[in-house]
């Protein structure tokens, strides 16, 4: 499994995305703190801390980082259907190994990406937040599942670009929308998404988005052991 996480994470290097990703965390975190920082007492009151940098920050999360991740992550199965380089893995290893291998590289990247983002704003924060890092962390891996599931199930990566850029776009306006709707069913909808748990007065509810998260990553196995390479 190891081999796999590494061979992903790797990969993931292998373009200029990895740097763009980094400066727009950076530069926008930065640049919106300016802003945020007027309405921080509202803010802070949707559940995204009490601080201007970070409010910036989970701001850019909520709002760019369901693209920013099925952008990179919509293939990461269906890639090496594709490919046919699925065959060769899955004689050198198990589909479980391939499935764990795949989202903790993926996470791992994430990982790597969004400390670098907050270590850079440390001159400017005076802080490095770690608790805010690890929500980060948990809010990405939602989305990093999500993929990894379509991955699974779609064997065409181009249409798991197309259906990951429309989720991308759905699951915030959904997640807004449900803050102001009375709406039955929208609120329902609200609970398969992060955002009603990152939007709750009580922080703790962030930790269970890491339940949608087990639930993406298990069906994407079950799914995958019952497919023919």
């Amino acid at each position: 499994m190891l081999a796999i996480t590494l061979r992903e994470f790797k990969s993931l290097f292998q373009s200029i995305r990895a740097i763009i990703i980094i400066v727009v965390l950076f530069g926008v975190t930065v640049g919106s703190a300016k802003l945020v920082s007027q309405f921080k007492r509202e803010l802070s009151g949707l559940g995204l801390g009490d601080n201007a940098y970070v409010i910036g920050l989970m701001l850019l999360l909520f709002l760019a980082s369901p693209l920013f991740v099925t952008s990179i992550s919509h293939s990461s199965v269906n890639k090496e259907m594709e490919s046919k380089t699925i065959r060769f893995l899955a004689t050198k290893t198990s589909r479980e190994n391939i499935i764990f291998g795949k989202f903790l590289g993926n996470i791992s990247f994430w990982v790597l990406c969004l400390s670098i983002a907050l270590l850079l704003i440390v001159p400017f924060s005076k802080s490095f937040y770690f608790v805010d890092l690890i929500q980060s962390i948990i809010f990405v891996s939602y989305f990093i599942g999500l993929s990894l599931f379509l991955s699974t199930v779609v064997n065409n990566s181009s249409l798991t670009m197309f259906a990951g850029i429309v989720l991308s776009i759905a699951l915030p306006v959904i997640g807004m929308w449900s803050l102001l709707s009375k709406n039955v069913a929208i609120d329902a909808i609200s609970y398969l998404t992060p955002y009603f748990y990152y939007t709750h007065a009580n922080t703790s509810y962030t930790y269970f988005v890491l339940i949608h998260t087990v639930v993406f990553v298990m069906l994407s196995l079950i799914i995958f052991k019952r497919r023919d390479l």
